[in-house]
């Protein structure tokens, strides 16, 4: 996927509402409908997510989950990327439900507590 996502590269796409407020924070004035610029894309060490470098208005730069990012339903990558958001999602809870069973039993609720 960081292949095909790179081929296409700049591309326009429209940040979520966690990259909107971390714009905001950043002092940039958008919102959901400003258009943004993907400019270079690479794996996460930390999580193995796609992560992208986003320019937005007033020559600032941030980076972004992939799937912190709207791609526009026409562009040659839309399916793709929202089938890659999909199965993040779903990979990511499955590891949470991985964590929590991992970290607590029923049993514990019985155990003595010294």
């Amino acid at each position: 996927m960081l292949v095909e996502v790179k081929k296409h590269l700049p591309f326009r796409v429209y940040g979520k509402s966690s990259v909107i407020e971390l714009i905001r924070e950043m002092g940039g004035f958008i919102n959901k409908k400003t258009p943004l610029q993907v400019t270079d894309a690479f794996r996460s060490d930390e999580s193995g997510e796609i992560v992208c470098e986003v320019t937005f208005p007033g020559d600032g730069k941030v980076s972004a989950a992939l799937t912190n990012l709207k791609l526009d339903i026409t562009h040659p990558l839309y399916r793709k990327v929202k089938n890659y958001r999909d199965e993040v999602v779903e990979d990511l809870g499955k590891q949470e439900m991985d964590v929590n069973r991992s970290s607590f039993k029923i049993g514990d609720l019985y155990r003595n507590k010294k």
